[in-house]
């Protein structure tokens, strides 16, 4: 892996209403790039406080699913992820299809991509483990970031969204992280296929429609490279899990 691509951060002009430890950085210099990944992932809170953000209660059950996802993503690539935080996930209620990361181990999902999109539990799985990657490697575009005080569902996946060059790095490393985990790993070739099928669908979430043709001719050829078989492999719903379904149920019984 290029050691380049490890760390890339957000430049940050400002606390978010939601520190509460501001400093003054005119007086104390330039920030580190500590201080920039807890700036980032503080805004966490101010996204989930706006009026607009609606947040579906998950029931412990969902939540022991989720983190036992994320347990074996992280604890099957031990050179390369970290136990420092305890995830949390956040399913928004929103048509809109989308899946971001911050830093601190955040993510943030929307009840129409998994109801709609991510029906099968290795589509879901796939979709997690990249943005788990991003956020446990802190990786993400450098940006300025105006102080708002709140954040929309629009601002923060602007915030959160890499270039292309940067997501086919991401895309590799995912195809890695789960066939080291024992996941399907040619199951997120269909998260890409999804995106690519339903462009109107994720125009928000892309920003560039275009783009995603591209992505899936290079994570083919990448998959190729590998000795993949079945790059054209139709996802079986039937194979997710007692558990997977159950999250469906949370979600749709809070709508």
């Amino acid at each position: 892996m290029k050691e380049s691509l490890i760390i890339i951060l957000f430049i940050i002009v400002s606390c978010s209403s939601s520190d509460k430890k501001f400093l003054d950085y005119s007086l104390l210099g330039e920030p580190t790039d500590r201080d920039y990944i807890e700036h980032l992932a503080s805004i966490g809170a101010d996204y989930l406080a706006n009026d607009e953000t609606h947040e579906i209660k998950l029931k412990t059950e969902s939540i022991q699913f989720l983190d036992q996802i994320y347990e074996r993503i992280v604890t099957n690539n031990q050179l390369l992820f970290t136990h420092e935080f305890k995830p949390s996930f956040h399913i928004i209620l929103n048509k809109t299809p989308f899946i971001f990361s911050l830093p601190h181990s955040q993510f943030f999902l929307s009840s129409g991509l998994i109801e709609k999109h991510l029906k099968s539990e290795e589509l879901f799985v796939a979709a997690l483990t990249a943005e788990i990657l991003k956020s446990n490697r802190n990786i993400y575009e450098k940006r300025i970031m105006i102080p708002l005080g709140f954040y929309s569902t629009e601002k923060m996946i602007q915030l959160t969204r890499l270039k292309q060059e940067m997501k086919f790095q991401i895309n590799e490393w995912t195809y890695i992280v789960l066939k080291r985990s024992g996941y399907d790993p040619t199951a997120f070739l269909n998260w890409i296929q999804v995106q690519n099928r339903n462009t109107l669908d994720f125009s928000l979430y892309l920003g560039d429609a275009i783009g995603i043709s591209k992505e899936e001719h290079f994570f083919k050829n990448f998959m190729t490279k590998q000795g993949a078989v079945g790059l054209e492999k139709k996802i079986n719903e039937a194979n997710s899990s007692k558990s997977f379904y159950k999250l469906l149920n949370n979600i749709a019984s809070n709508k």
